[in-house]
């Protein structure tokens, strides 16, 4: 949990910046924009978190990177102060806060639907509209295709879940078949 904590209080001081500035969504973005280069190249996270390399090296390496993201200057120097006080490791959780943080401010929302197929635009402006109306908050829409799911969806916002698959009713009434004293 401290690490969750130590995330936060980031997050926090950015967002902070972010409001200061008028640059709360540009923070986000560009945070998110170098976390997934992390993620992509394992080795650099790996060398920004690593003690084996020196302050320096590590300062090196980061800058080498920083111009071909064209990442707001205070973005930068968060970056920097990361690495200046070895919590580069804590950088997902400070990821996942300040946009958690900064989604609650903005009074939105982000889901993730997943169908057995590629959602048409007609069916994603529904789901998303029905989700606005659940949540009373603007859904940021993220849409992924499992097709196990064999036809319906699967909505997850925040923390809750909306089942409605073709794949979760069959089980259902498989269950009810089997022992319909549970029914």
């Amino acid at each position: 949990m401290v690490e969750g904590s130590l995330a936060r209080r980031y997050a926090k001081a950015l967002l902070e910046i972010g409001r200061e500035e008028s640059q709360v969504d540009r923070f986000g973005d560009d945070l998110l924009r170098f976390s997934r280069l992390i993620e992509g190249t394992p080795e650099l996270g790996n060398v920004m978190s690593n003690p084996v390399f020196t302050q320096s090296e590590r300062r090196a390496v980061l800058d080498r990177f920083i111009p071909g993201l064209a990442l707001h200057p205070h973005t930068v120097n968060f970056l920097r102060l990361l690495l200046d006080k070895d919590r580069f490791a804590a950088l997902p959780g400070v990821v996942r806060e300040y946009r958690a943080l900064s989604d609650a401010e903005a009074g939105r929302v982000r889901a993730t639907v997943t169908t057995a197929s590629e959602l048409s635009p007609a069916m994603r402006e529904a789901v998303n509209s029905a989700l606005t109306q659940t949540t009373g908050k603007k859904v940021l829409l993220e849409s992924r295709v499992d097709p196990s799911l064999l036809g319906g969806l699967v909505a997850q916002v925040g923390g809750r879940v909306y089942d409605a698959s073709l794949r979760t009713r069959l089980e259902r009434l498989q269950l009810t078949l089997v022992n319909p004293s549970q029914a």
